[in-house]
């Protein structure tokens, strides 16, 4: 029998100038997007971001991006790789999300994370698409406690949750911005539930303050 010729399509193009080795081989189909990072060779000065895998309407998929090349959209970034060529730098996908909701939330918290707006070693002036300018003085941890749970000026007290399943669950170490942020909440959402002007947030249906003697 003849032997079959198989065609193996090399990582390059397959997946352009992007080191893959992080997240293996995938296929493009199967995602939204993926958060990556872009290192200057000779200083080691990286660009934390993300890039849609596909153009979208109306919420679905239509024709691929410009993923495979893509050499970021940043404007303190974007310049330099123009003026000093992509052979200078490095492409490294380093996360991959199969929604826009994922995508967007895992490349801000991959920013805060690395505090991409103060180390000096990343390009980033903004987070989630929100400029900001590096302060003269930032707080730190010290300050940062003082902002937790019962520390909080806008700590108002414990507070009951109750689930859909009848679960009820007392939060009494942390306000209720940091019950929905740490529990992947809306706050505003919350606020409805508590005030009665919703029946629920997700699988929350009660919200209620402890009484104060």
């Amino acid at each position: 029998m003849p032997r079959k010729t198989i065609s193996v399509m090399t990582s390059r193009s397959r997946y352009g100038h992007w080191d893959i080795d992080e997240v293996g081989e995938f296929n493009p189909g199967d995602h939204f997007g993926f958060v990556y990072r872009i290192t200057h060779k000779q200083s080691g000065k990286s660009y934390i971001g993300c890039k849609h895998l596909y153009k979208t309407r109306r919420g679905k998929k239509t024709t691929e991006s410009n993923w495979k090349y893509y050499s970021s959209s940043s404007k303190e970034l974007a310049p330099l790789i123009a003026k000093l060529g992509k052979k200078q730098f490095t492409f490294a996908i380093l996360l991959l999300c199969r929604n826009k909701r994922d995508l967007y939330y895992n490349e801000m918290k991959m920013q805060v994370d690395l505090n991409v707006l103060e180390d000096d070693n990343f390009y980033n002036k903004n987070i989630g698409g929100k400029r900001f300018f590096r302060p003269v003085k930032s707080y730190g941890e010290e300050f940062r406690e003082k902002l937790r749970g019962v520390k909080n000026p806008k700590y108002l007290g414990p507070f009951t949750v109750t689930y859909d399943n009848g679960v009820q669950h007392l939060v009494t170490d942390m306000s209720m911005r940091e019950f929905a942020e740490c529990h992947g909440y809306d706050q505003s959402d919350l606020s409805k539930v508590k005030n009665g002007k919703a029946k629920r947030c997700k699988n929350i249906v009660k919200v209620e303050y402890e009484q104060k003697n």
